[in-house]
């Protein structure tokens, strides 16, 4: 069986929405956006169209659109400048779920929301979006890294405090032990001497 040719796949669904990329441009595209393009599965291929279509479709908006914006921004799209590139807040959690899964960093949704806020909403252009993103994703989990770390040397703390306070005790105890041994053995010589003379003296009035 021929092996499926995902990035003609990818290339002809971008094609079909008006996006015309060469093969070699579309790989360096998916490099990008931290994707092995030698090794691309079912699974990647709606996630990668999707992005590629975001990031090309909003140039398009931007050359399209040059005037500042002054209208309020909708929940879909923010205002940016003209030399920008404005991305939802749906884009974002969408980039940092695939850039954080090709880092091999599991992440929960709330997770992600969390990140998400922390990213600006316009970007120089797609590239610096995911430079940004892979930033925040890095100093997330850098703190979440510091935490666990500050919580296995409390515990190291305390088990080397435990250790210390039961050595000191049983050696505490060891000499309490050796001192009692001591004064029973002194206490049983001297009733054994005690005997000895009075057993001595009772065989000499015999």
């Amino acid at each position: 069986m021929a092996k499926t040719d995902f990035i003609k796949r990818i290339q002809k669904r971008l094609s079909d929405k008006g996006i015309k990329i060469s093969r070699n441009d579309l790989k360096a595209e998916i490099s990008s956006l931290g994707f092995d393009y030698s090794a691309l599965g079912e699974k990647n291929v709606d996630t990668i169209t999707q992005l590629l279509l975001d990031k090309h479709l909003s140039k398009e908006l931007a050359v399209s659109e040059p005037e500042e914006i002054t209208a309020a921004p909708s929940d879909e799209y923010h205002a940016s400048t003209p030399n920008s590139t404005a991305i939802t807040n749906q884009q974002k959690e969408q980039l940092i779920s695939v850039q954080a899964q090709s880092m091999g960093i599991s992440l929960s949704e709330s997770e992600i929301t969390d990140i998400s806020q922390t990213v600006s909403d316009s970007f120089t252009d797609f590239v610096n979006a995911v430079e940004t993103i892979n930033s925040s994703i890095k100093n997330y989990a850098q703190s979440k890294f510091d935490e666990v770390e500050q919580k296995i040397d409390a515990s190291n703390s305390n088990l080397r405090d435990y250790i210390n306070n039961r050595t000191t005790s049983l050696q505490r105890k060891s000499v309490e032990g050796a001192i009692t041994a001591k004064e029973v053995l002194e206490q049983k010589s001297s009733s054994l001497k005690s005997f000895s003379k009075k057993l001595a003296a009772a065989f000499k009035t015999q």
